[in-house]
């Protein structure tokens, strides 16, 4: 063989080895989530439905011929230890996106260092306003602020013919820029409302003392489930008639805690009812339930990580074959207006609209929901 052609060869063949290897190569995504403490539950769940996902699409070939390798660590539902952890994945371990973290203070650590490092957090699993105020490039959340939430339960309320609230908040200023805008949205429908104030040590007996002197027709939170189904006990304890309502966050964990107390407690739910297997993604989680967890029962955060890891893939799809950060970030704003299978999410290069599905649900007698 010619010295030229030989030259040739070899170099296509070295072309051929580092094609190959790109193909092999792995997308690293990190998630800092509760796998342990007060609201542990509901991060494994969500973690369990984002790994549904992700394992089939590897199944499948992955992404561009990448595999996607979820780096996990467990928060235990602090946001300082969440912040750290994000900061640990994106400095030691080199993801190239933060993912699918849960509650409100967890995943704002997590922003920070996402804004800080360049690197785009998708599909957060909570409601605080910060994940779309200000506008920041890296954030990318799916489900439907609790602003859409809140609204929903004031209606309610006002249907009901309910004229004093009672908004069960933490003491942060995360939750009082919550208790801003149940303000707001209140006085649009002529409601007052009464704030309840979960401060550090404060104790649930006292809670539902100060719920009772209120004199509140209903009561709604946000973020933790622990704290919130601790004071509904409580209240419960002490003969409350209070309609107690509650945003999405942990609700199957919730009405487990509380036992034959969760009867009538109204929910709002950011994804479609878990059972409801005529809706597509509804049917295409029960499917991977059953084909990867047999026995394993559907839940409102199962389906929540499957959904928020749909987006997630959806997103490095349309990176190519940049699996940068930026590359990614770029991805996931070309999305447009992304329909996961009966619900739709919206990402735009100067918007971070996610999800504006916001439903309802209630607690039965016999501890499961119906709508």
């Amino acid at each position: 063989m010619p010295a030229l052609l030989r030259h040739v060869v070899a170099a296509l063949l070295a072309c051929g080895a580092l094609l190959a290897h790109a193909a092999g190569e792995e997308v690293l995504v990190g998630q800092s989530v509760s796998l342990t403490g007060p609201v542990a539950e509901h991060g494994q769940g969500v973690a369990q439905g984002a790994k549904l996902y992700i394992d089939a699409v590897n199944a499948a070939g992955g992404v561009g011929g990448r595999r996607i390798v979820l780096s996990v660590l467990d928060d235990a539902g602090d946001a300082r230890r969440s912040g750290e952890n994000a900061k640990q994945l994106i400095e030691r371990d080199g993801v190239v996106a933060l993912f699918a973290g849960v509650e409100g203070g967890p995943c704002v650590a997590q922003l920070k260092e996402a804004v800080a490092h360049s690197v785009p957090l998708v599909a957060c699993v909570a409601g605080s306003p910060e994940m779309r105020e200000p506008f920041t490039r890296m954030s990318f959340p799916v489900r439907s602020p609790h602003f859409g939430e809140f609204a929903k339960l004031l209606d309610i309320a006002k249907s009901y013919g309910m004229k004093r609230v009672a908004f069960f908040h933490a003491d942060s200023d995360t939750g009082r820029r919550h208790l801003a805008n149940v303000r707001k949205l209140a006085e649009a429908r002529g409601l007052d409302v009464v704030p309840l104030v979960a401060a550090s040590g404060a104790k649930p007996d006292d809670l539902a003392r100060a719920l009772a002197e209120a004199r509140v027709d209903t009561a709604f939170n946000h973020g933790s489930y622990a704290a919130y189904a601790a004071l509904i006990k409580a209240a419960r304890a002490r003969g409350s008639t209070v309609q107690f309502m509650a945003v999405n966050s942990g609700a199957a964990q919730m009405a487990r805690l509380l036992g034959a107390d969760a009867k009538g407690l109204i929910f709002t739910q950011v994804v479609p009812f878990p059972w409801a297997v005529a809706v597509p993604v509804v049917k295409e989680y029960h499917q991977a339930l059953a084909r990867s967890a047999p026995g394993a029962q559907p839940s409102f955060s199962g389906l929540e990580g499957y959904v928020s890891a749909k987006v997630l893939v959806a997103g490095l799809r349309a990176a190519g074959k940049d699996a940068s950060r930026a590359g990614i970030a770029k991805g996931l704003e070309s999305l447009g207006t992304l329909d996961v299978g009966g619900m739709t999410v919206a990402f735009a290069p100067n918007s971070r609209t996610g999800s504006t599905f916001v439903d309802t649900v209630i607690v039965a007698a016999d501890g499961r929901f119906s709508r």
